[in-house]
């Protein structure tokens, strides 16, 4: 087993669509009971998010995908679409490596902000983002959930 937090951050590829698709159920499952239904990103087939978004992976788990950062990259932004972690690697900074990456995405594109989404009811996530320097800027409802928009400004050093 690859240590998750050394292991290399590589794009993902087709043959790594079983173990997202399962990554992505592990990471937001525990969602479930809170919203009442199955988070956006559990919903979404690891073939779907391949084909249309930039996808990222992490190798460490036993005989799956310790983690996966889904990226879409905009004119003037790069959006975090998804930061899946598996559970038992929750807590070890595995996630925030992940975002860092996504910042340094953004930067290597010329991009100067880094813009996600979460649903309202997530406060946990929200806090963590707001702890590593993302602003709420918005909310809209989607499939009749309140997600709250966050945004960050980067800088050349960041």
């Amino acid at each position: 087993m690859i240590d998750p937090m050394i292991a290399p951050i590589r794009r993902a590829s087709s043959t790594d669509e079983t173990r997202l698709g399962a990554l992505q159920k592990r990471a937001y499952v525990k969602y479930v009971p809170l919203i009442g239904a199955e988070p956006q990103p559990m919903a979404e087939t690891a073939a779907g998010l391949l084909q249309e978004y930039e996808v990222w992976v992490v190798d460490g788990v036993e005989d799956g995908l310790a983690g996966a950062l889904v990226l879409r990259t905009a004119s003037d932004h790069l959006l975090i679409w998804s930061v899946a972690v598996d559970p038992t690697q929750q807590g070890t900074g595995l996630g925030r490596r992940l975002l860092d990456f996504a910042e340094a995405q953004a930067l290597e594109h010329g991009l100067r902000q880094v813009r996600l989404y979460t649903n309202a009811l997530f406060t946990e996530n929200r806090k963590l983002y707001a702890h590593l320097g993302y602003a709420e800027t918005g909310t809209d409802v989607y499939e009749g959930r309140e997600l709250v928009h966050m945004a960050k400004s980067l800088t050349a050093t960041a």
